[in-house]
C-alpha cells in the first residue's frame, strides 16, 4: 500500500488539519472573489476553465485540481492544474468512481483516504498520486455536465470548510463553463484545451434537443411554378429558426448532424410542414427536405402515411452521402407505393447528385442555384442545363430550376424548355394564413 508522503508535503497537510474553522462570512468573501474572476473570464472557454481549476486549487490549498467532463459513460480529465496536469485526457468510468457518484447524486463528496474508500477508482487514484479528494458536481440547468475535483497526496486533507467552499462555487462554475461552451459551439471558434469538445457536444446536443422539443422554428413555403403557364404547382417547405444563437438553417441542421440528432430535427420540421398541406390549393404538392438517413426512418413513413401520398415530394440533397443504396431502395419503394414522389436536390453542385439520379430514378431533378444564377449570360451553364434536359426526358424526370431571381434568367430557362422553377423572382418563402 502506498505510504502517505513525508517531509514538507506531510507537514503542509498537518498544518492544514490544525487550521481553525473559517467563518461563513469569510467563506462567502472568498467565494465572491472567485466568482468575480470566473465571470471576468467571459466567453473564452480556455480562460474560464483555467480560472476554475487554479482558483479551486488555491481556495482549498490542494496539490491539484481537475475538471472532468461527462462523455457518455465516462468522465474525461479536461482541464487540470498542479499535480494532475500531466493526466489531461485520462478517462475514468462513471459507474466506478467518486466523480461518477458525485455527478449522479448532485452532491459534493469527500474521500479521506483513497486506499480505504470503496467508492473510488483506486487504480486511477494511484496513477494520479492522490490519497484524498473533494468532488463537486457541475450543474447547468437541470443537468450535470461534469465535476470539479481537488486532490491531495495526503490523507484527511479536507475539512467541512473545503466542502462548503466547493458548494458555494459549483453552480456558478457549471453555468460559466456551459455558457462559454455554448458560445464556442455557436461561433465555431478554436478548440478548447484537450477534451473540451465533450462539453461542446453536450451543450450542442442540449440546444438541439430543446429546439426540437419546443419547436423553436417555423416553416415557410416557397412556391414552385410551372414556367410555361405561370401556375403554382407546389411549395417547398423551408425551416427558419428563431432559437438562439441566430444562424442560417444549414448551420442548425449541420450541428444537429454532428451530435446525432440530424434526423430528429428533420422529422420535427417535416411534421410541422405537413400541417400546412390542407391549406394548399387543389392538386398542389408539398416538397419536404430529407437526408438519406431520415429516408430510412420508420417515423418518416408514418408521417407520410397521414397525408395523401401523391401530394408529397421528398427532396434528397447531394450534400448528405448515401452509404448504402441497396438499403435505401426498399424504404423508397414503400414510400413510393403510397404515391410519394422523389426529387434530387442541388443537382449540378457536385458529383453525388448525378449518382443519386442514376441510382434512385427520381421524379424531379432540382437544378442547383449555381447553374441557374446568371444563366442568361453564361452559355456554358445553358449548355449543361440543356444536356440535363435531354437526360431527364429519357428518364422521365422533370427539371425544377432553383434560385431564379431575374426576368432574364426566367426567360432563358423557358427558352431551354425547363418545366418548373422557384426563386425570389417567382415568389419568396412565406407562411400560409
Amino acid at each position: 500500500m502506498p505510504r502517505e508522503p513525508t517531509g514538507s508535503v506531510s507537514s503542509l497537510g498537518a498544518e492544514r488539519r490544525r487550521q481553525a474553522s473559517v467563518s461563513d462570512a469569510e467563506l462567502l468573501q472568498r467565494s465572491l472573489a472567485a466568482h468575480g474572476e470566473i465571470l471576468g473570464a467571459g466567453l473564452d472557454l480556455n480562460s474560464v476553465v483555467s480560472v476554475v481549476t487554479r482558483r479551486a486549487q488555491e481556495l482549498t490549498a490542494s496539490s491539484g485540481a481537475v475538471v472532468e467532463l461527462i462523455d457518455g459513460d465516462e468522465l474525461v480529465y479536461w482541464a487540470a492544474t498542479g499535480t494532475v496536469e500531466p493526466l489531461l485526457g485520462l478517462r475514468v468510468r462513471a459507474d466506478n468512481s467518486l466523480s461518477g457518484l458525485a455527478a449522479r447524486t448532485g452532491r459534493v463528496l469527500r474521500c479521506d483516504d483513497s486506499e480505504a474508500d470503496a467508492r473510488v477508482d483506486r487504480a486511477a487514484c494511484r496513477k494520479a498520486g492522490l490519497r484524498s479528494m473533494l468532488v463537486a458536481p457541475l450543474p447547468y440547468g437541470e443537468r450535470v455536465i461534469g465535476v470539479l475535483k481537488v486532490v491531495s497526496p495526503w490523507v484527511r486533507a479536507y475539512s467541512e470548510n473545503d466542502v462548503r467552499t466547493l458548494e458555494l462555487l459549483n453552480t456558478l462554475i457549471g453555468s460559466a463553463m456551459a455558457h462559454a461552451a455554448q458560445h464556442e459551439a455557436a461561433t465555431g471558434g478554436a478548440r478548447p484545451v484537450k477534451g473540451g469538445d465533450a462539453l461542446v457536444r453536450q451543450v450542442s446536443r442540449s440546444r438541439i434537443q430543446r429546439t426540437i422539443e419546443t419547436r423553436e422554428f417555423r416553416m415557410l413555403y416557397q412556391p414552385i411554378v410551372a414556367l410555361k403557364r405561370g401556375a403554382t404547382v407546389g411549395y417547398e417547405a423551408l425551416a427558419r429558426f428563431h432559437a438562439t444563437p441566430p444562424r442560417p438553417p444549414d448551420v442548425w441542421f449541420a450541428e444537429a448532424d454532428s451530435v446525432g440528432l440530424g434526423s430528429a430535427l428533420e422529422l420535427a420540421a417535416i411534421e410541422c410542414a405537413l400541417q400546412a398541406l390542407p391549406r394548399l390549393g387543389a392538386g398542389q404538392y408539398l416538397s419536404l427536405n430529407a437526408s438519406p438517413a431520415t429516408l430510412l426512418c420508420a417515423e418518416l413513413a408514418s408521417l407520410c402515411a397521414r397525408a395523401p401520398g401523391e401530394r408529397v415530394v421528398l427532396e434528397i440533397t447531394e450534400h448528405r452521402p448515401v452509404e448504402d443504396y441497396g438499403a435505401l431502395a426498399p424504404a423508397l419503394a414503400r414510400l413510393r407505393s403510397s404515391g410519394v414522389r422523389l426529387a434530387i436536390d442541388d443537382a449540378g453542385a457536385g458529383f453525388a447528385s448525378l449518382r443519386h439520379i442514376l441510382q434512385l430514378k427520381p421524379d424531379f431533378i432540382k437544378l442547383d442555384h449555381s447553374l441557374t444564377r446568371g444563366i442568361d449570360q453564361a452559355p456554358d451553364r445553358a449548355s449543361l442545363v440543356a444536356a440535363l434536359l435531354n437526360f431527364s426526358s429519357g428518364s422521365g424526370a422533370a427539371l425544377v430550376a432553383e434560385g431564379i431571381e431575374t426576368a432574364e434568367e426566367l426567360a432563358t430557362l423557358q427558352r431551354l424548355g425547363v418545366a418548373f422553377g422557384q426563386g425570389f423572382h417567382l415568389g419568396r418563402p412565406g407562411e400560409f394564413a
